[in-house]
């Protein structure tokens, strides 16, 4: 039981650091496993649909039951994700990169190391060369070009939304943080939900997306406090982190 009550201990504990966006040893210790375990599900996805077991079993019923859901005012947004794609996606991500960067140097930092996550995509995709849903099989509300596997908005929103909420909650109180992450979430699911409900990826493009994005958002957090910059070093001290030093 001491055992259990520690690892339980450890793991609230670690989860408060990276909630709190300022990843410790106890955060280390559960993020290594995390990204290797979130690595290793997306292998095996991978392997599945190479050998291309997952269409009739999975992938077509899956969509079908996505695109016959009334989202309502839902559809909206996950329109809104669906046209942010190509270049739209690549200019949406350097302006928050380079906006994140001027405000704030470890914020920059985190989300320029999430972004190479979307150059890994795109080496897999061409990897794998699997073709998009047709019209034959599915409903296709958003035509796309290039490959299918792995989709790379659940990839970009993904890390996107991870890492935003890593940078910003260490500038925020405790229950803005919480909202942050709520947001974060919903964020992530709708626009993973999106892709499947327009007919432009097949459910295992997403969850092969998804997969890699968490797997590679946790990889940056576990890396060294001596390559990820604390949560203190700013361009411009702010009076939330002055306040925070002269109360420590």
């Amino acid at each position: 039981m001491d055992a259990v009550e520690s690892t339980l201990e450890d793991g609230s504990r670690a989860a408060g650091e990276i909630l709190a966006g300022d990843p410790g040893p106890s955060a280390r210790r559960w993020l290594g496993p995390l990204s290797l375990i979130s690595f290793l599900l997306f292998v095996v996805v991978t392997i599945l649909v190479v050998m291309g077991v997952t269409r009739s079993g999975f992938d077509l019923p899956v969509e079908r039951a996505v695109q016959q859901v009334p989202w309502g005012p839902l559809t909206y947004w996950m329109t809104l994700t669906n046209v942010t794609g190509g270049l739209i996606q690549d200019l949406f991500g350097v302006f928050v990169v380079v906006g994140l960067f001027l405000w704030d140097r470890r914020a920059g930092w985190l989300m320029a190391l999430g972004a190479i996550g979307s150059l890994l995509a795109q080496i897999v995709k061409v990897s794998v060369a699997r073709h998009r849903p047709t019209a034959d099989v599915v409903t296709i509300l958003n035509p796309s070009s290039g490959y299918s596997y792995p989709s790379g908005h659940a990839l970009f929103f993904t890390w996107l939304a991870f890492m935003l909420a890593v940078a910003i909650s260490p500038h925020v109180g405790p229950r803005w943080r919480v909202i942050i992450w709520v947001v974060a979430g919903l964020v992530i699911l709708f626009a993973c939900i999106g892709r499947i409900w327009a007919g432009a990826h097949w459910p295992t493009d997403v969850l092969g997306g998804f997969l890699l994005g968490v797997a590679w958002s946790a990889f940056i957090l576990w890396l060294p406090e001596r390559w990820l910059p604390t949560p203190s070093r700013r361009w411009i001290p702010s009076r939330w982190a002055a306040s925070r030093r002269s109360h420590a």
